[in-house]
């Protein structure tokens, strides 16, 4: 039996997916739009006004599923730039990807307020995963350019008070700007009823078009500084919410999967 696929579906292979047999996924990760509203400084990801048509994403779950175990909404973009957020969850809840163990959404947190929060909770919604960097808004502006912190705590405690039932995980790509606040981060975090972190060491690509390449040498951590990390948070924070820590290599070796995974029919 082939093991279980692990795939990204946007714009860029929407294509490839739609052709490939009905498949068995452990996890889709679905990004319905091609852009996001904040500039974070790592960011290695091209940008478009393109998205997945809603006709074409319907015929995906109808004739390339058989089944899901995960299902994220919001990968590498955010999805709550796309008004169709909420249509598009309820319209995988009554499919054959409804996931049969988590469905999360993932956001930088800017935009829920404008989407129907007991829609999203109806529709199965288990986890919010939020990309946050800092408990400081000026470290956090500084690492993710056009955001507010502020504003995201202010969402994030509505969303806690609306739906209490769904877990809230914080993902943090950790820098040299921001790896001593992580402390302060992880304790913000659990006041708002954060029950996972999972901090991420940044990555660089010095081939990429991307990013500023005058920045981000700079923001690479020395060797073993995310060890220690880990370390010092694991003892610090035991017993008091789930951890995940990924260093750049694992993240790299993952990203490769999923491509992989992707165009594997």
């Amino acid at each position: 039996m082939a093991p279980l696929k692990d795939s990204q579906l946007n714009v860029y292979n929407i294509g490839t997916m739609r052709m490939q047999k009905p498949q068995e996924f452990d996890f889709v990760r679905f990004d319905p739009n091609n852009d996001c509203n904040v500039h974070c400084v790592y960011c290695h990801n091209h940008r478009s006004k393109e998205v997945i048509d809603t006709g074409e994403f319907r015929a995906f779950l109808d004739e390339n599923v058989i089944s899901v175990n995960h299902f994220q909404v919001g990968c590498i973009m955010e999805p709550a730039l796309d008004p169709r957020l909420c249509e598009l969850m309820t319209m995988i809840a009554g499919s054959r990807g409804k996931p049969g163990q988590t469905f999360v959404l993932q956001t930088n947190g800017i935009l829920l307020h404008r989407h129907d929060l007991s829609t999203m909770r109806d529709a199965g919604l288990t986890h919010l995963s939020v990309s946050i960097d800092a408990a400081d808004p000026v470290t956090h502006k500084t690492l993710r350019g056009g955001t507010s912190l502020p504003k995201v705590l202010s969402n994030l405690a509505s969303f806690h008070k609306y739906c209490s039932s769904i877990d809230m995980v914080f993902i943090t790509t950790v820098t040299t700007l921001n790896i001593s606040a992580m402390e302060d981060l992880i304790t913000r975090g659990l006041d708002l009823g954060v029950k996972k972190f999972v901090l991420r060491e940044v990555f660089y690509h010095s081939d990429s078009e991307i990013v500023d390449h005058y920045k981000m040498p700079n923001l690479v951590l020395k060797e073993k500084a995310f060890a220690r990390l880990q370390e010092s948070i694991a003892v610090k924070f035991a017993n008091r919410a789930n951890f995940e820590f990924a260093a750049a290599p694992l993240l790299d070796r993952l990203t490769d999967k999923m491509k992989f995974d992707s165009f594997r029919s």
